[in-house]
């Protein structure tokens, strides 16, 4: 590694102006804002001050001062996160612990292991090599081997009682454990953890991981190991607390980068408006789709010699791109004189075969490549050398993952470029529309939540099936109560036998943990298989799917991408013992998305917060979820070529967390009266012209950019999310047995489907004695929760302030949106009704207090209010 300070003469080789005034554009222009980042010098020191004299002399440069601070950290004995950018050194730190670690137990005549866990298999590979190659450089004899699914059972044994360093995944520590004893010689040595791209850990992911983490340091500490931890992370709003929850423990955070950058032109590229012909509404809002411009804009800044990753959201759209790009020079050979001048342009992803990525890995690094377009796949560190530029299909989520991305060129001090393309989705448009967003110093918080019962009780008894239970465990397993609960119910199950007292071991099938999914909360899960007409060759080879992710998106008739492979669901099984879905290969040119319908039922608050006049819930309640049709859309454009679809599902009921806010009486009465002329023609129920609409359909909106928008505050995958606007919020709570208008939950079984549950709803709301309040839910879409809802109940200002800005400065001009703004493709109402003003009235009135101002007086509300609710 260099050190060197960036200078003002290293430069990539179109710049972000120059990119803007040479694509060829026919008549039309993009929306582009050009920022230019500065670069920073390193910040190094000798080292020599942090590190033993053998392992400080073999190295050929300083130290940057992360590093050092890191290494002082661990020489205190503390676990440690670093969070810093990309290609910073994060890896070489714990090689260099490692190797401290390792000189030290041979000079007292004693083994030292490590155990390193990353988030991919070819991650794993490609750090193998590096390893191996930077502990050569030190002059040190350290074995280090991946241990995985793909690992030959010719080589386990070998692995396991001879290498110092093994690196696997969390898929293949929760399988390992049950064998601890085989491992026993490696644990008992093992010294230091580490969690490479711990940041990946979120939501479901990250709830098991957190548990297999526990169960890991339960088994160490029976074998008398208490390593310490080491997570590397990129750059994200809570690297503390995020650790914290993931090991159990404190965790030091060290996030002043030391690493050099140079200076970087930062595109922000919002594709020009399409010219079809369509009414004047559609001409207004539909630009190129980034799946077209984004490919040329690859091909552009290759062909200027720059080379360039692209980083594409699926495989396919990644495939796509590579034939988009090479046929962009073939459309126009006025500008592209030499269409084969710089035309080696390849595609990356998982499903090309390993020898495949690793070619492609090498001639990128080489510079035999001149682009390549890759899913996520090479956002993680996988080494391809220096790279001129990056153009990025879509905003990628978060803010984190977009600076991760884009730091995959112009590493150390070469100057770079990188683009983003947007697409006409809500994040993308906000982003593109509010540049500074992407500047300001404050990340998205990663949310790991441990409360999921479902979750905690199948570690738990994959935790009896490792080692005994007992009183002792209630440390690290919860408090004492949450531990006899659970073991009190695999206990009546038959799954658990023995008391705390005296130890409680595993009594149910074999192996445990193979009946854990790290995507899933619950064990119903789903087998894939492939329809019997086709060879063996085909098969999918997917994992078990969640019931919640079947009924989403594996419902008959859906098209899925897998390994590049599109496969068409043709029949999926919900009654037998082992409930399964069969795939067949196809080869379509669309995807299909289902619509939700929701209705939230006995929701229950659990802390609340006043906002001005209005009141902030937190909770946990039932939600009815209803996936009952689905769309066919164009993978380029993402167009509806058929909609409205049924899927033949049965409704899946989820018990879960939620939060809902209290819009209070005098900003609901101001906005029934503002905008009661609204009216939606075509709406069905005979409400199309209800004086309620208006402001219903700004509950409706203001639900749906809440959620759109929680990505830009909150590690959270907005499909995880789900919400209801509702003018009768009290007719979802639970409602106290025996007060007028109560409904006992115990007088029948739960609702069998959504109609069921919204009947319910009008059935209560028609009972209730006060007017009820209006106002929206924002729930988890997982059983148990994710503690998503909690952390935006946690930072709603900012969520709201977000929302409010990203519609009031939409310049769709429709009342009632675009999608873009409030429109959700997954709103099982059609978008109906949706009002953006009075969205926005609602917004403004929780941040700043003032929708209501302009009318002192109450008026009268205009009739019996009907109980209208919009997922």
């Amino acid at each position: 590694m260099t050190h060197d300070t960036p200078q003002a003469g290293d430069r990539v080789p179109i710049t972000g102006d120059e990119l803007v005034d040479s694509f060829p554009r026919a008549g039309t222009t993009a929306d582009v804002t050009v920022l230019e980042r500065p670069g920073r010098p390193a910040s190094t020191v000798p080292p020599d001050s942090v590190l033993p004299p053998e392992l400080a002399g073999a190295l050929a440069d300083d130290l940057y001062s992360h590093q050092a601070t890191v290494l002082e950290a661990l020489d205190r004995g503390e676990h440690v996160c670093v969070s810093t950018s990309t290609s910073s050194g994060k890896s070489r730190i714990y090689a260099l612990q490692i190797a401290r670690n390792l000189l030290e137990a041979r000079a007292r005549g004693d083994s030292s292991t490590a155990y390193l866990c990353y988030p991919t298999k070819a991650l794993s590979r490609d750090q193998e090599r590096a390893l191996t190659d930077f502990f050569d450089e030190l002059g040190l004899e350290v074995a280090v081997g991946v241990y995985d699914g793909d690992t030959k059972s010719g080589d386990r044994r070998r692995i396991r009682e001879e290498s110092d360093v093994i690196i696997t995944n969390f898929a293949g520590v929760n399988t390992y454990l049950h064998d601890h004893d085989r491992w026993a010689s490696f644990l008992a040595s093992c010294e230091l953890l580490v969690i490479d791209e711990s940041h990946t850990y979120t939501g479901v992911h990250g709830m098991h991981v957190a548990w297999i983490v526990r169960r890991l340091k339960r088994v160490l500490a029976y074998y008398d190991a208490d390593p310490q931890f080491v997570l590397t992370s990129a750059t994200i709003g809570n690297p503390g607390e995020h650790s914290s929850v993931l090991i159990d423990e404190q965790a030091t955070v060290v996030d002043e980068d030391g690493s050099p950058a140079g200076p970087r032109d930062l595109v922000l590229w919002n594709p020009p408006f399409r010219e079809r012909e369509a009414d004047d509404d559609a001409a207004a809002i539909e630009r190129v789709p980034a799946t077209v411009d984004a490919p040329r804009l690859l091909s552009h800044l290759t062909y200027e010699g720059a080379q360039t990753l692209l980083f594409a959201p699926s495989r396919k759209l990644a495939e796509l791109s590579v034939e988009r790009a090479l046929g962009h020079r073939e459309e126009t050979t006025r500008y592209y004189t030499s269409p084969d001048r710089s035309a080696a342009i390849e595609p990356y992803h998982a499903g090309l075969s390993r020898t495949a990525r690793h070619s492609t890995e090498h001639q990128l690094e080489t510079g035999v490549l001149d682009g390549v377009a890759s899913t996520s796949a090479l956002e993680l560190g996988i080494d391809v050398g220096e790279l001129d530029a990056t153009v990025q299909l879509g905003y990628p989520g978060q803010r984190q993952s977009f600076w991760q991305q884009i730091g995959r060129a112009g590493r150390g001090t070469s100057r770079a470029l990188s683009v983003l393309v947007a697409d006409h989705r809500t994040l993308d448009q906000y982003v593109v529309s509010n540049p500074d967003y992407l500047l300001e110093s404050g990340v998205e918080d990663a949310v790991v939540d441990v409360d999921n019962d479902a979750v905690f009780a199948q570690h738990l008894r994959c935790a009896a099936d490792e080692l005994a239970l007992d009183r002792s465990d209630a440390g690290d397993f919860g408090d004492p109560e949450r531990l006899e609960r659970a073991v009190e119910m695999w206990r009546r199950a038959g799954q658990l036998s023995g008391s705390l007292e005296t130890g409680v071991s595993y009594a149910g099938p074999p192996r445990p943990q193979r009946s854990i999914s790290l995507y899933a909360t619950t064990g119903e899960e789903y087998e894939v298989r492939l329809a019997p007409e086709f060879d063996d060759h085909h098969d999918p080879g997917m994992e078990p799917l969640a019931k919640e992710r079947v009924l989403r998106d594996f419902h008959e008739g859906a098209v899925r991408l897998h390994q590049g492979q599109q496969y068409e669901v043709v029949a999926v099984d919900h009654e037998s013992h082992r409930p399964s879905v069969t795939v067949q290969p196809v080869d379509v040119d669309y995807y299909t998305r289902s619509r939700t319908d929701v209705t939230v039922l006995d929701a229950v608050s659990e802390e609340s917060r006043e906002i001005g006049d209005f009141r902030l819930h937190v909770g946990r309640g039932r939600v009815v979820i209803a996936h009952d049709t689905y769309d066919e859309l164009e993978i380029d454009g993402g167009e509806k070529r058929a909609q409205g679809l049924p899927t033949d599902n049965p409704p899946l009921s989820i018990e879960t967390q939620l939060c809902w806010l209290e819009v209070p009486r005098n900003v609901e009465q101001t906005l029934l009266e503002r905008y009661r002329d609204f009216s939606v023609p075509d709406l069905e129920d005979d409400l199309a012209e209800t004086a309620h609409l208006g402001y219903a359909g700004g509950l409706h909106a203001a639900e749906h950019a809440t959620i759109g928008v929680a990505p830009l505050e909150l590690m959270v995958d907005k499909r995880d999310l789900g919400g209801l606007a509702t003018l009768s919020l009290d007719a979802h709570l639970a409602q106290p047995p025996g007060e007028t208008g109560a409904i006992d939950a115990a007088e029948g079984p739960a609702p069998r489907n959504a109609a069921a549950a919204e009947a319910t709803v009008r059935d209560i709301a028609g009972r209730l004695d006060e007017m009820p309040a209006s106002g929206w839910f924002i729930y988890d879409g997982i059983d148990g929760g994710l503690g998503f809802a909690r952390a935006i109940y946690e930072n709603f200002e900012a969520v709201v302030r977000r929302a409010r800005d990203l519609i009031a400065d939409c310049d769709c001009g429709r009342v009632d949106g675009c999608p873009a703004c409030v429109m959700d493709d997954q709103c099982g109402n059609d978008n109906q009704p949706l009002h953006r003003e009075a969205a926005v009235d609602v917004l403004e009135s929780l941040l700043e207090g003032d929708a209501a101002a302009d009318l002192a007086d109450e008026p009268a509300e205009p009739g019996r209010r009907p109980t209208l609710f919009y997922a």
